[in-house]
């Protein structure tokens, strides 16, 4: 047949496989993981990844002494508020979750047969549910045990939610570091079939205030790496914090060992390693001063520069390193003024 015979026909015959296509492929592209849990202490919270964006704007609830919940695959954001009421006012995971399932809506036009759920009261019990939808994303599952409930869907398989069950089970720490080590097992595991975007860790505490974690990684390439430095971050600050109160106290020791942490955990944060220098300063302690000093500089030489100028730092001036930076830091306002 002449091609000119053939060619009038490309498009249509293009248009026709393209649609075959499309109806081929599921309307939901999901892969989510997550694990919610409270300890022994009333602290609750959820950890959890996806191939979205901002996952911790609406999936992740908790509250110290309640609970904590995760409503994913299509998330139905109502799940959060009414199941921790409903928790709240005494009803089990697995009555909340019937209610949460009856009283669904459809929201966003979705069914419960797109709803992945997970439970936790402070109790320790638990419920999950996965709807039929939600469940043809291979792999998908649940898992749950005194304490927790894990879930996921379109991840590598089963090995997934295992690693995050062992890992929770068998770690130690807080709830956050455990919460995270657990998320960070399921993708070491395999994680999710068809990429990453967004993490979160979500913690309310019994203690409350700046204890509480709630940390979000809303776009990013390795979102759980990212998670990871934040919640790093996240103690640093609550150590340096410690450490000045242990000064304060006169316990010179563990603020010294409390700093250590501070700046071991600090992921080259320029603000815990200034506020190291000016509390070994007030200790009386010159040279770990200039040491914390110096890389703060070397982190961020704009505020450095006013820095230096700090009353807090005269028993420093006249040693030739202080001075140099202060030298630098004239060099470079000079070479910057027009």
């Amino acid at each position: 047949m002449p091609t000119e015979a053939i060619t009038p026909h490309l498009p249509a015959l293009f248009l026709r496989l393209l649609a075959s296509l499309l109806l081929a492929v599921p309307s939901t592209a999901a892969a989510t993981f997550s694990i919610v849990a409270c300890d022994q202490s009333g602290n609750c919270g959820v950890a959890i990844a996806t191939n979205n964006l901002a996952v911790g704007a609406s999936v992740p609830y908790a509250q110290a002494h309640v609970g904590a919940i995760a409503s994913q695959f299509e998330t139905n954001p109502t799940y959060g508020p009414k199941g921790l009421a409903l928790l709240s006012s005494g009803q089990t995971p697995e009555t909340t979750l019937r209610r949460l399932l009856d009283e669904d809506g459809h929201f966003d036009g979705g069914t419960v047969a797109e709803r992945q759920v997970g439970i936790v009261d402070a109790r320790g019990r638990s419920a999950n549910y996965s709807g039929s939808e939600a469940l043809s994303a291979a792999w998908a599952g649940t898992r749950k045990g005194n304490g927790y409930s894990i879930q996921g869907n379109g991840l590598a398989g089963e090995e997934v939610l295992s690693a995050m069950e062992h890992r929770f089970l068998s770690s130690q720490g807080s709830l956050a570091e455990r919460l995270m080590a657990s998320l960070e097992a399921g993708q070491d595991a395999g994680g999710q079939t068809i990429g990453k975007m967004s993490a979160a860790l979500l913690v309310r505490t019994t203690s409350g205030n700046w204890q509480d974690v709630d940390l979000r990684v809303d776009g990013a390439t390795e979102p759980i790496k990212s998670l990871r430095q934040l919640l790093e971050q996240h103690y640093a600050l609550q150590a340096i914090i410690r450490a000045e109160q242990q000064a304060r106290q006169g316990t010179m020791g563990p603020a010294r060992a409390a700093i250590a942490e501070a700046l071991h955990r600090s992921g080259g944060w320029d603000r815990i390693w200034r506020r190291a220098a000016r509390l070994a300063m007030s200790m009386g302690d010159k040279d770990s001063a200039l040491t914390y000093l110096g890389v703060f500089v070397s982190i961020n030489p704009a505020w450095g520069r006013i820095e230096l100028q700090d009353a807090i730092y005269d028993p420093l001036r006249g040693n030739a390193l202080f001075e140099s930076w202060k030298s630098d830091g004239l060099k470079s306002s000079a070479s910057a003024t027009p």
